[in-house]
């Protein structure tokens, strides 16, 4: 039996996926686990001392006749020309640098290129020049002008080149490379750290880091967020004139835990202290609490050993969504609680007349849950199976376990009985019972015709604005855009991935030229096989050339290019690959690459394209959590129309139509209710709001049949009122928490309960024998 925890395994899996989930995963965790700090400051630097134009510096001449002395002067990252006076800044990113290293959580910390990274990388693309040869340059090579070029380079006096480069380069591919590597790089080297200017000029320096794998744990990521924060801190301190922004996954995740663990401390204290006073209060016992307690625990144990027995893999998601059950299995106990309260006759006489309306309450529960049991989506399933085993095993302790702690009770009387039955005698007024059902009625239409609905999952976190500024500022630095899709490309072996990266590239070109989306990143290298016909076609060209540049009175004859191939793992391996190895991934038995896209404006077009390659998978992270969200509101949709039909169904053979159709009404009444107040609070529609409607109908059934199937009804309102009290106490109070999905549900809940407790006093009442309560 496995736990799964992704919110991605809720949607329905197909047998022949896995592999594709794995590599997903992977990437997605590799995303998460990404970091990024930039160092800057107005004043520092200067404003527009950049040279921004990302073109290398010019050549010098040169007798060296070597591949590396002749690519020394072709560097991949431009420089600046002109470097300000930012002395200061320097030294905070150099002290920054230095105690990010001491932080064991990171890995893999990029800040600073020095001389001896960047001959290593500019060698080695020199050297694998056909491995990084583009479409776009080989129509360049192509063109009938180009020996005419050529020319105008070799005889200008700016252009730097020697003859060494001449003779081992004639095409000079080498300097067409660098153009290329370059052209899309916002970022410069300056002093050897990576540097950007944001739209004032002002300079910022970048530092990137990568998390371990386990920093992405609530524990870990808390104590990451606490050392950057008291670091940014200390050095801000020690140079006021620089700020520190950040961007990471890592960031919002542990804001969203830390604010969660305060709401649950506080709210957790408030919801303890209250239930214990109002046990206490209404029962002078806290035998009822701990019952309640115990009923809840049975029955969450019981279901979650059932639920490992039958089901090779829980979901850990579906199962918190299930705890919302908590909200109906308590009140089984409060009712039978109030009920022993003055009663003459033994617990066992009192469970026994009791048996019957919680049977019904069961029941009707259970049916509902029967109908989801059998939704072809296994997370359904296995929800309506842990909400059944958790209701049959909660009421079973009820009826067996709680009659021989309730025997006896220290209160031989209900609190505030004679208001009470005042309040029942005043809200069964015939004029005011028509207003209030009348207004329920025009609320509830109102709601339904005005009903939007909302999935995704991105407005239901409140983030702080501080980060989301800071991640933007960063975006803005790097030029990148927070709109990021995906394509994921997998193959049997590296070569068969790079010919499949190659054609998903042109294909990208196009797309890209046509306005489907701004810009893509793919990894460059191509396949050993374009390699090999790369370098022939760069031998023949250069032939061609060397004839051209004859006839025009200048005789060369420069060396042949080398057929040197490189593999993917090499070149991943390499200095130069290292900015592109978060985009490779090799597994046990496939090998995938990642390629990024920019504002995506036409998705059907970009998903066409990668049909038309093998292996290759569109990928919208967001738009995939959207659609798990909305697939299941619809489910739980159907669900909510469901557990309706089965309340009328089983009232019906209990009570009667006439009175079932009453029943199912009022919980429409309640449904409606909730939608409304959700519409004034300004929510939409989802699914944490409708799973918050299917606890209130499993709550509001329960009100119903203990109401109408009771002769002591002051002592039935008492009952619901403390279970309604209850239910507010640990599941209204949410309502303040911070979270929107959490506060939909808490809204639709307390809401609609209120609503069924004020409907429950116009229940009909059915024939009651002497052997019920």
């Amino acid at each position: 039996m496995t736990i799964e925890t992704s919110v991605l395994s809720l949607l329905p899996q197909s047998t022949d996926n896995k592999g594709q989930r794995e590599i997903e995963a992977e990437f997605i965790q590799r995303l998460n686990s990404q970091v990024i700090f930039a160092l800057g400051g107005s004043g520092i630097g200067g404003a527009g001392g950049a040279d921004t134009a990302s073109v290398p510096q010019s050549y010098k001449a040169s007798d060296k006749t070597s591949d590396e002395a002749s690519l020394k002067k072709q560097p991949i990252f431009s420089e600046k020309s002109n470097p300000s006076d930012n002395t200061r800044l320097h030294e905070a990113a150099d002290r920054f640098i230095e105690e990010l290293n001491r932080i064991p959580s990171l890995k893999n910390i990029t800040a600073k290129i020095s001389e001896e990274d960047k001959l290593q990388s500019a060698a080695f693309v020199y050297k694998y020049k056909t491995a990084f040869l583009s479409a776009d340059l080989k129509k360049e090579l192509e063109a009938d002008n180009y020996s005419l070029k050529l020319l105008s380079k070799l005889y200008s006096g700016f252009s730097g080149v020697s003859s060494a480069e001449i003779q081992n380069d004639l095409l000079l591919v080498g300097r067409a490379l660098a153009v290329d590597f370059s052209k899309d790089n916002s970022l410069k080297i300056e002093n050897g750290h990576l540097v950007a200017y944001d739209d004032k000029g002002d300079e910022w320096i970048l530092v990137f880091a990568v998390l371990n794998a386990d920093s992405l744990s609530t524990e870990v990521a808390s104590q990451f967020t606490t050392q950057t924060d008291n670091l940014i801190d200390r050095i801000e301190k020690e140079y006021p004139d620089i700020s520190i922004i950040k961007k990471g996954a890592v960031f919002y995740s542990d804001y969203a835990a830390s604010t969660s663990q305060r709401e649950i401390t506080i709210l957790g204290s408030v919801t303890t202290v209250g239930i214990f006073c109002l046990i206490f209060f209404v029962y002078r016992s806290f035998v009822p609490v701990f019952l309640t307690i115990g009923s809840i625990f049975c029955g969450i144990i019981s279901a979650l050993f059932f639920t490992t027995l039958i089901y090779d893999e829980i979901n850990l998601i579906i199962i918190g969504m299930c705890l919302s059950v908590i909200g109906i299995v308590c009140d089984y106990t409060i009712y039978f609680t109030t009920l022993r309260i003055g009663a003459p006759e033994s617990a066992a006489d009192t469970i026994r007349k009791l048996t019957k309306p919680l049977s019904f309450a069961v029941i009707t529960d259970l049916c509902a849950y029967l109908i989801i049991l059998l939704s072809p989506v296994k997370a359904v399933s296995q929800m309506a199976f842990f909400c059944m085993c958790t209701i049959s095993f909660a009421s079973l302790f009820v009826i067996i376990v709680e009659p021989f702690f309730l025997e006896h009770l220290k209160r031989t009387k209900l609190p505030f009985e004679s208001f009470f039955k005042g309040y029942l005698t005043f809200i069964r007024q015939p004029k005011l019972r028509i207003s209030i059902i009348s207004v329920l009625c025009f609320i509830s239409l109102f709601a339904l015709l005005n009903l939007k609905t909302n999935d995704d999952p991105m407005s239901f976190q409140s983030m702080p604005k501080t980060l989301k500024t800071q991640e933007m500022s960063i975006n803005r630095l790097i030029n990148t855009s927070e709109n990021l899709k995906y394509l994921l490309l997998s193959a049997k072996d590296d070569e068969t991935l790079l010919e499949n990266n190659e054609k998903i590239r042109e294909l990208l070109a196009i797309a890209q030229h046509d306005g489907k989306l701004k810009r893509f990143l793919s990894v460059k290298i191509n396949s050993e096989k374009s390699q090999l016909e790369t370098c022939r076609f760069l031998n023949d060209r250069k032939d061609k050339i060397e004839n051209e540049l004859k006839t025009r009175g200048l005789e060369i004859k420069a060396e042949d290019y080398r057929c040197e191939t490189l593999s993917a793992e090499d070149y991943f391996a390499s200095r130069a690959g290292e900015l592109y190895r978060n985009l490779y991934y090799r597994g046990d038995d496939y090998s995938s690459l990642m390629v990024v896209l920019e504002d995506v404006s036409d998705e059907k077009a970009i998903q066409d394209l990668a049909a038309l390659v093998d292996g290759c998978t569109y990928v919208d992270h967001r738009g995939k959590l959207t659609a798990i969200f909305k697939m299941y509101r619809e489910i739980f949709f159907r669900v909510i129309l469901g557990f309706m039909l089965c309340i009328l169904v089983v009232s019906t053979i209990r009570a009667g139509f006439i009175k079932a159709l009453a029943g199912t009404f009022f919980s429409a009444l309640s449904i409606g209710t909730a939608l409304f107040v959700l519409l004034l609070s300004g929510f939409e529609l989802n699914l944490f709001s409708e799973l918050g409607l299917i606890v209130l109908l499993g709550i509001g059934i329960n009100y119903n049949i203990f109401m109408s199937n009771s002769k002591l009804e002051v002592t039935s309102i008492i009952a619901i009122f403390t279970a309604l009290a209850t239910t507010l106490m640990t599941i209204g109070i949410l309502i303040f928490s911070s979270v929107d999905a959490i506060k939909c549900f808490a809204i639709c809940l307390v809401t609609g309960i209120i609503c069924a407790f004020i409907l429950s006093a116009y229940m009909p009442k059915n024939k009651i024998t002497n052997d019920e309560v």
